[in-house]
């Protein structure tokens, strides 16, 4: 192995282990800033041991309770909205959580 690669890697390792070391309230999504978005796409990674279950399960429930009472995810319901409430209902639709939510969000993208 390159040994630069191999440093990296010992870094990487590193680092994961004090941010997750760090994690008291057991949410692992809970160093990334709220963006539905970014929440959204580690909603959809896979358990690497169990692929029919998320990695982020936290990620789930965040995107279930932090959609806008008019259907759509982000801060403002502008045109911005748009590729975070169809990255949220991917995420939602994949693990098969909060059809109500999907409806919302197609409700919000069709009118």
């Amino acid at each position: 192995m390159d040994p630069s690669l191999a440093s990296i890697q010992v870094l990487v390792t590193k680092l994961k282990s004090e941010i997750f070391s760090k994690q008291k309230s057991g949410h692992l999504y809970s160093f990334m800033p709220p963006s539905a978005y970014d929440t959204a796409w580690l909603a959809m990674i896979p358990h690497p041991q169990e692929n029919n279950t998320p990695l982020f399960k936290g990620c789930l429930e965040w995107l279930l309770h932090n959609q806008k009472e008019e259907g759509y995810w982000g801060d403002l319901p502008t045109i911005d909205a748009l590729p975070a409430t169809l990255a949220c209902m991917a995420a939602l639709q994949k693990w098969g959580f909060g059809d109500e939510n999907i409806e919302r969000g197609a409700s919000k993208i069709t009118n």
